[in-house]
């Protein structure tokens, strides 16, 4: 976290930052005295939110009814 910023708003930045890590793949560890819940839970709704949702698939298409005409055999 940048010096500049507060205790609290490092608080916050590192718990905000959680759930698009998890998102992501990574697994996050952070000390109790960084950990920001209403903050947390914020991020968590956001990244809810914003993710993409999976495509729709569409069915495959529907099987013709007549039969299939076999092929011929020549000697």
């Amino acid at each position: 976290m940048p010096d500049h910023l507060g205790d609290e708003e490092q608080k916050r930045l590192a718990s905000r930052a959680i759930p698009p890590l998890v998102m992501a793949g990574y697994k996050v560890n952070i000390d109790s005295d960084l950990f920001d819940e209403t903050a947390y839970q914020q991020a968590a709704r956001e990244v809810r939110a914003n993710r993409p949702r999976p495509a729709r698939r569409q069915p495959p298409p529907a099987a013709s009814s007549s039969r299939p005409t076999p092929s011929r055999l020549t000697p």
